[in-house]
């Protein structure tokens, strides 16, 4: 099998746990700019769980996330979304066998599967669609598939106007694009900038199995090292902020 990150998320843990930041939530990616994000973040139940499991990955704690998967499959038998973190759990896992049942599956669902209204579009079936083909081996056809996502998506910032990119969602997508398109110079000038121009995240980027063909570089963790120390920063702003202020401290009680 293609992937095999298990080794490489914990040398990751390793190599930078004096500046990684986790912690109990994450916020769900942006959805407005990108079939990714809206792929993988779908409807509230189904999204909790994989909210679940993103953050047990980032946290190292996998075989929390590997019940938390078995979970996400058993109430979504029918869904892409499903199988895709059950086969990125197992590739942790170094489940090989499962690993490729469940790619095959994936596979095999979204060779029929063109569209599901009201849930997936075509684009973000695609991004499911290239996982597949990767998972089952056929790493060119996916290399294909996501060069052609990002292609997409510079196009369409271009016609809206923005020859520069500075949005940062835009930025890591292309990075995560171009990194699984084997781009991987490309992708990491993307994820640098993405940091630059303010991309927010609390841990997911050092395991997002998107980003793992940048892992050998030491330029990946660079930045990833900026933006934890910049989203730890801005958390203890924010707690300095609610010391401060007692009508905010008020305003946290009544909440809850």
């Amino acid at each position: 099998m293609g992937i095999n990150i298990g080794h490489v998320v914990v040398g990751s843990f390793v190599l930078a746990i004096g500046s990684f930041v986790y912690v109990v939530g994450f916020e769900p990616m942006d959805e407005s700019t990108n079939p990714r994000a809206r792929a993988i973040n779908q409807v509230p139940a189904r999204a909790a769980i994989i909210a679940s499991v993103r953050r047990l990955m980032a946290q190292g704690r996998l075989s929390g996330a590997d019940g938390v998967a078995n979970t996400l499959v058993e109430h979504n038998p029918e869904d892409p979304g499903a199988y895709f973190y059950r086969a990125i759990i197992d590739e942790l896992l170094e489940k090989n066998e499962s690993a490729m049942a469940n790619w095959t599956i994936l596979d095999a669902q979204l060779r029929s599967l063109q569209s599901w209204p009201e849930r997936y579009t075509p684009a973000q079936l695609e991004y499911f669609r290239a996982w597949a083909k990767y998972g089952v081996g056929r790493i060119e056809e996916s290399r294909a598939l996501f060069g052609g996502m990002a292609d997409k998506l510079e196009a369409q910032v271009k016609i809206n106007g923005d020859e520069q990119i500075t949005n940062s969602g835009i930025l890591f997508n292309l990075a995560c694009y171009r990194s699984m398109a084997g781009e991987t110079e490309i992708a990491i000038e993307h994820w640098a900038r993405a940091v630059e121009f303010g991309y927010v995240d609390q841990g997911w980027w050092a395991v997002d199995p998107d980003l793992k063909p940048l892992h050998s570089d030491t330029r990946f963790w660079a930045a990833g090292r900026l933006l934890d120390r910049a989203t730890e920063r801005d958390m203890r702003d924010e707690e300095s902020e609610s010391e401060q202020d007692p009508e905010t401290e008020s305003d946290s009680d009544i909440s809850g």
